[in-house]
């Protein structure tokens, strides 16, 4: 009676033994397939992530370009108002010519001067202000120099 008590006692203990083992392992296999779950959730998540940046991207690098055509049309009709405007001063006397650039402000005195052509330019900066005449012709030598480098 004893020894068949010890023997289903043993049975017992393996049975129980066995059966942890294989609670185990299935615990262990939920929790790989729940990690798992978790890896594709994640990587899901990244690529949707990474596509709106893609989308992103591309509107900023639109936006960029569109702002830099704006940029270029405007820079083209300011150069078309200079060579319009320095047409009109290489029209008047350089002593009026003069008086009216003397009233300028440097930046746009000596862009216009730059549009005008070199000898009525000449003729214009003789009769301006001595004063006004140095700064001026610094300026126009400093753009020179930036624009030849």
């Amino acid at each position: 009676m004893i020894k068949r008590a010890i023997i289903l006692a043993m049975l017992i203990f393996i049975i129980g033994i066995t059966a942890g083992t294989l609670i185990g392992q299935q615990g262990m296999e939920k929790t790989t397939t729940i990690e798992e779950e978790r890896m594709k959730i994640l990587r899901d998540d990244l690529s949707k992530k990474t596509e709106e940046l893609k989308k992103l991207k591309e509107e900023i690098e639109a936006k960029i370009k569109q702002q830099e055509e704006l940029k270029a049309q405007l820079e083209k009709a300011q150069t078309e108002n200079y060579q319009r405007l320095a047409k009109i001063y290489e029209q008047m006397p350089p002593e009026e010519a003069a008086a009216r650039l003397e009233k300028l402000d440097e930046d746009t005195a000596t862009t216009l001067l730059l549009a005008i052509k070199p000898r009525q330019a000449a003729k214009i900066l003789a009769n301006v202000n001595p004063e006004k005449a140095a700064v001026l012709s610094k300026r126009l030598v400093s753009v020179k120099e930036k624009t030849s480098k």
